[in-house]
């Protein structure tokens, strides 16, 4: 059958402009975000880790445009957490605030660990908590070098904090018995404010830590000693404590890191997206100033050198872990 010719050419009309269209319609059905994005913490409620991720979340929530909401998913060593994020969809929706423990320690030690550290894309970094070392008051010490002495004077005697084996407390213990041939003890305790308590009272006589506002009021008090920062640098959140480096000790640098990923498979665009919302969020002020009052040190990245510190991670800590033979079950 013939068609009228006007027919025909609203006919081949229509067929031109639809491609022309069609972009807009998807640019309008496929803007990145749309909607709430859940950002899932593995860690309680409460501690610095979970401080900054809210700190962070909320500078993200002003420059995506949408609420960001934090859901606490602790246990498990970060496990819970993480393998929550990766039976979302892959969609830029449901985030993992990434840490240390996640995704450079835990490949290495557990046996059983239900997903791998390429399971996830790296988004961006956004903060990094050096380690420390704490003493008592109880004892006459006031520099890490005094501590070293008198730990090794008393071989046997001494007794030290961390959360269990594989820890990160617990390996960054290792490094430092490791370079300074200190022997002590380890006593585990179920949490911060415990081991603050027992530290402050002579319990145990030293703690490796990352740096935290706890830590920081209980030192500036006078409640405990805050001995050595492992980083490059002092830390500005406590400007009075040397590095191991100005302690002789150069060996000891290490600190937990902090970040945003999402599960791999996330369309780039979204990721891009994401990298920028995260990016101008940490340049905001407020932001940099509150997780600066963690004793965090706030720092976005690249997606790319966010890759690169979990590798130069994984390897430095999977080097420890080796060292001491872990190996755990979920």
């Amino acid at each position: 059958m013939t068609l009228p010719i006007h027919a025909t050419r609203r006919t081949m009309l229509g067929g031109l402009l639809a491609p022309l269209a069609t972009p807009a319609v998807l640019r309008a059905q496929t803007v990145f975000p749309n909607r709430p994005i859940t950002l899932i913490v593995s860690f309680p409620a409460g501690g610095s880790s979970d401080v900054t991720a809210r700190i962070v979340a909320d500078g993200m929530s002003r420059t995506l445009g949408q609420s960001v909401v934090v859901e606490n998913r602790p246990g498990g060593a970060t496990v819970i957490g993480a393998n929550a994020v990766l039976q979302s969809a892959k969609d830029g929706y449901t985030l993992l605030f990434a840490s240390t423990s996640a995704l450079t320690t835990n490949p290495h030690l557990f046996r059983n660990l239900p997903y791998k550290t390429a399971d996830f894309a790296p988004v961006s970094m956004v903060a990094v908590a050096p380690w420390i070392i704490a003493g008592t008051p109880t004892i006459p010490v006031t520099t890490l070098q005094e501590l070293v002495a008198y730990v090794k004077a008393r071989p046997g005697q001494m007794n030290y904090h961390h959360y269990g084996p594989g820890t990160g407390a617990h390996l960054f213990a290792e490094m430092v018995l490791n370079a300074t041939g200190m022997q002590a003890e380890a006593i585990v305790y179920k949490g911060e404010a415990p081991a603050l308590t027992a530290l402050s009272t002579g319990e145990i006589q030293f703690m490796p830590a990352n740096i935290s506002g706890a830590l920081l009021e209980q030192h500036r008090a006078g409640r405990i000693r805050i001995l050595a920062v492992a980083d490059a640098v002092r830390s500005p959140a406590a400007p009075d404590v040397p590095t191991f480096a100005e302690a002789g000790y150069p060996q000891v640098v290490a600190n937990s890191w902090f970040g945003i990923a999402a599960p791999a498979g996330t369309p780039a665009p979204v990721l891009a997206r994401l990298q920028q919302g995260v990016e101008a969020a940490m340049a905001l002020p407020d932001v940099r100033s509150r997780i600066e009052t963690t004793g965090f040190i706030p720092q976005s990245s690249t997606t790319e050198a966010m890759a690169q510190t979990i590798r130069e991670h994984s390897q430095l800590w999977g080097d420890v872990i080796q060292r001491l033979g872990i190996k755990l079950e979920l």
